[in-house]
């Protein structure tokens, strides 16, 4: 079964705050199509902010893509697909392409693009006529032209198993035995802006980078106030901050290791696993591994950058990232 959704129907100027407006929900909840799945169609102007979806250049970026992603697994899973609404939802793999990154800049000048985006959702291990899970599907296209596409799993976790988890979680970090910062003094400076690619000092969520050769490390800021990373009210790491700090970070280490400048480069691929729960009050941190300079399917000067998010020690996502010279 397709759905649909227009415009008029579908608000995308809060960045998808209010999500999936559909017109005709299924009959009962979780009636729609068992584990066949269903797809689902989007349209809309793309939004005018926050920043953190636009980049220094003024353009649109991908990390539009990944919240559109997070918020429909949310959203269908409890909406189309009859999950408890009580029930966590913690995504496990999420990732995307992107074919040519000059249609992410259409806007930038002016206007305002029309967006369209085809997803699928397929559940996962169905107990009871209830996924434990959805596999979603996506590509968006950008003036209809084609601008990302990408995958993501999750599942959604019942109250005691989502405690039992978190804490478990939060046991191995603080048992992997890492480093603490020791008082305010080793608390690096943020990284500027324009080295990250946006454009606002609130967005940058890595600080200045350190290590030599192919080896880069950030330490990741957490900023609970944070107006679109907290908007949930989340009590641990969200995991759109966990992308961003893979995103800068990555950006930093082309930069160090290739001399890619950060307006000029465009990440047209990620793949992100996460492995578990990030807690607020742990010092986290980013570390990224970047290979030789290579050409990608369009002759663009590229580089594969490979990333661990790490909590005290213990891997929090691990993270491969595509840096193109695009400019």
């Amino acid at each position: 079964m397709s759905r649909s959704a227009t415009a008029e129907e579908l608000d995308l100027t809060a960045v998808t705050r209010r999500l999936v407006h559909l017109p005709r929900p299924p009959a009962e909840p979780g009636s729609g199509s068992g584990t066949a799945g269903e797809r689902f169609v989007l349209a809309a102007g793309l939004p005018c902010g926050p920043s953190l979806f636009r980049d220094a250049s003024g353009g649109h970026d991908t990390q539009l893509f990944t919240e559109i992603v997070r918020q429909l697994g949310l959203s269908l899973g409890h909406r189309y697909f009859g999950v408890p609404a009580e029930r966590a939802c913690l995504f496990v793999r999420m990732g995307w392409s992107v074919p040519d990154p000059a249609v992410w800049r259409a806007g930038a000048a002016g206007g305002r693009p029309r967006m369209s985006m085809d997803i699928g959702a397929v559940p996962t291990k169905v107990v009871g006529g209830v996924p434990r899970g959805l596999r979603l599907t996506g590509a968006l296209d950008i003036d209809g032209a084609p601008g990302c596409a990408g995958s993501a799993e999750l599942v959604f976790l019942p109250p005691a198993v989502a405690r039992t988890h978190r804490a478990t979680s939060r046991l191995a970090a603080v048992s992997a035995g890492g480093p603490r910062p020791d008082g305010a003094g080793a608390v690096r400076p943020s990284a500027a802006p324009g080295a990250v690619g946006r454009a606002e000092a609130a967005d940058v969520v890595v600080s200045v980078p350190e290590g030599r050769g192919e080896v880069t490390t950030t330490a990741i800021v957490v900023d609970p106030g944070h107006p679109v990373f907290f908007l949930d009210g989340t009590d641990s790491v969200p995991g759109l901050l966990l992308v961003e700090a893979v995103r800068q970070t990555a950006l930093l280490a082309a930069g160090r290791r290739h001399g890619f400048a950060p307006a000029e480069t465009a990440l047209t691929g990620l793949a992100v696993h996460f492995r578990g729960f990030a807690e607020l009050d742990l010092p986290l941190s980013c570390t990224a591994v970047t290979g030789p300079v290579g050409r990608d399917g369009a002759g663009r000067p590229c580089a594969t950058v490979r990333l661990t998010v790490s909590q005290l020690g213990k891997v929090t996502a691990e993270a491969e990232i595509t840096a193109a010279r695009a400019a």
